[in-house]
């Protein structure tokens, strides 16, 4: 009975004519019904009979909302019942009623989320030539999500991808409320499920006029034009610096191994030549990954994991993938940022990791919204990170990273 009236009662204690609070003074309430202002409840109710409450329930527009915890009390009007186990659910919020006497009192709480939810139901990407922003980070499954995409300078918003939590492809459409998009931004909406969260939201955003047709990757089957990650995937393939897991597939949506991360920087350097020395127990002479192993430890960008180990057949995370970029661009880190401190103490990254993500935030690879240091990323996360690590360099080489004093978190 109670969920069938949430939708009925949605305006109910935007209708009040008085909020009484310990010494607050009495409140009315302007509410509009059928086209006409009425200055309270009574005069609305004036215009219906007693069975007409559940129509004018409906019909009724927001006046005003109650805030948490304060108590709002009306008397019965000209023989109008509420209903004693009436409530309903609207913004998140729950209005709870009882009654003393012929007086009913309204109070509203927070509604708690279901525990089994993640803490965050969407992550957005970091990706080329713009910014992913949510919109409304307030938003529960079944319920409406907007997401912002702000192209850079030249750039266009070309789609928009959200995938679950097994990369199972979410609808997602262009935003069509009344709420304004400001000047250059595409905003879009989808709806969050209940299952497989969180999700991940992703955008294809490309320079003006240009397209993703006729490319390196159209060998591979599995590679769509406007993928998110399609020119990347480009970049990378056209300059041989990754391959498919075979002749006729990239697949996405794998992972990569240590050997193989490391390969991809051993290309980007040139392949150069390099002795074999037994630095680590399971690194022996003639693997594939042998040289671009002996080479990145040679360079410092890896040191292994420890007790002689680089374990090269062990998945990719994304704080070793920042490490070694962080590493392979020589660049200083002579700051420090709030946020690193915070993802440090939630443990979203290793201690190592934390100059790796404070630059890769700066250099555009790593969203606030997603770190998940630990987590693996995916071959196409993989090949946008790279793609996006070319694409600043110069930015870098013509303007360095800025310098912050140390920032305290006080507590």
């Amino acid at each position: 009975m109670k969920k069938r009236l949430f939708a009925l009662f949605l305006a109910l204690t935007l209708l009040l004519p008085t909020a009484l609070t310990t010494g607050a003074a009495e409140t009315v309430m302007e509410c509009r019904l059928r086209g006409t202002y009425f200055n309270s409840l009574g005069e609305a109710l004036k215009v219906y009979k007693e069975g007409d409450v559940i129509e004018l329930l409906m019909e009724l527009h927001r006046c005003s909302t109650v805030p948490y915890g304060i108590e709002v009390r009306v008397r019965g009007v000209d023989g109008i019942q509420v209903p004693d186990d009436l409530f309903f659910v609207v913004g998140h919020q729950v209005l709870e009623h009882r009654t003393e006497g012929d007086v009913h009192i309204f109070q509203c709480v927070p509604l708690e989320p279901d525990p089994a939810w993640p803490e965050r139901l969407i992550l957005t990407s970091a990706v080329p030539n713009g910014y992913l922003s949510l919109f409304s980070s307030d938003a529960w499954p079944g319920e409406t999500a907007l997401v912002e995409v702000e192209p850079l300078e030249g750039c266009q918003a070309v789609s928009l991808t959200v995938l679950d939590a097994q990369f199972n492809r979410v609808p997602a459409r262009l935003y069509e409320g009344d709420i304004p998009v400001s000047p250059g931004r595409v905003r879009y909406e989808f709806t969050i499920p209940k299952e497989n969260l969180p999700l991940t939201v992703y955008a294809t955003i490309l320079p003006a006029g240009e397209t993703d047709e006729n490319c390196p990757s159209r060998s591979f089957a599995d590679v769509e034009a406007g993928a998110w990650y399609h020119r990347a995937v480009d970049e990378l393939v056209g300059r041989d610096v990754i391959n498919g897991t075979d002749p006729h597939h990239f697949t996405p949506y794998g992972m990569l191994t240590r050997a193989e991360a490391v390969t991809i920087l051993y290309r980007l350097a040139d392949t150069p030549a390099v002795p074999y020395s037994p630095v680590y127990f399971d690194v022996p002479d003639g693997q594939w990954y042998t040289a671009p192993v002996m080479w990145a430890t040679q360079e410092g960008i890896v040191n292994g994991v420890g007790g002689g180990l680089f374990a090269p057949d062990e998945l990719l995370t994304r704080e070793a993938l920042w490490t070694m970029l962080l590493r392979l661009s020589g660049d200083k880190v002579p700051y420090s940022m709030l946020d690193t401190k915070l993802a440090l103490e939630s443990g979203e990254i290793s201690g190592f990791a934390a100059d790796a993500f404070t630059w890769a935030h700066v250099m555009g690879l790593v969203n606030i919204n997603a770190i998940r240091g630990k987590s693996a990323p995916t071959r196409a996360e993989t090949a946008v990170t790279v793609y996006m690590y070319l694409l600043n360099r110069e930015k870098v080489a013509a303007e360095p990273l800025p310098y912050y004093p140390e920032i305290e978190v006080n507590r």
